[in-house]
């Protein structure tokens, strides 16, 4: 990757959240920043994504495809991207994500349709990736029921960018420290 890759990252988060905008415009559907209670939508946000990265790293640990696919995109996703940049990426992807799919997909569709959509948004380049697949759907329900619950992005926000800074972060980490670490 490297900052070739976060600028591409910043451009293509960067038109989702247009695409948002645009869509919601012409629609006539309002795209609710903080909810009600930006404070609960922000704790909120932050022990989701505990409790996702956790859920992750169980995955890791228990599911051999897990790991195996992990070291594959390693390489490409983690090995030549500085810290800031992850955190970047994570960030990026956590606003145009959300605001795209929670924003203006969840309002237009339901849940149930932007949950499928937002993992479809993450197939893999064969069948292996199908658990990705899954998982993305999965965290599209959760993230889609945090923007429910606040009535804001705010949460579904925090809770993508933190799970995708973490992961990044750990997996960074374990790919500096060496194969024995998890």
């Amino acid at each position: 990757m490297g900052p070739r890759f976060v600028r591409l990252a910043a451009v293509f988060y960067g038109l989702l959240v247009v695409a948002a905008a645009v869509w919601s415009g012409l629609r006539g559907i309002d795209l609710p920043i903080l909810g009600q209670h930006p404070a609960t939508g922000l704790l909120l946000g932050l022990a989701t994504a505990a409790g996702t990265v956790s859920a992750s790293l169980l995955a890791y640990r228990l599911v051999p495809i897990s790991r195996k696919l992990a070291e594959e995109l390693a390489p490409t996703l983690v090995d030549g991207t500085d810290r800031a940049g992850l955190l970047l990426l994570a960030l990026f992807s956590g606003v145009g994500e959300e605001v795209f799919f929670r924003g203006a997909v969840q309002q237009e569709f339901g849940i149930l349709i932007s949950s499928v959509v937002f993992g479809l948004a993450h197939v893999g380049p064969d069948r292996r990736y199908l658990l990705w697949t899954a998982w993305a759907v999965l965290a599209g329900v959760i993230f889609g029921l945090l923007f429910e619950a606040t009535g804001g992005l705010l949460a579904p926000v925090t809770a993508h960018a933190a799970h995708n800074a973490a992961t990044l972060l750990m997996w960074k980490r374990s790919r500096e420290r060496g194969p024995e670490a998890p």
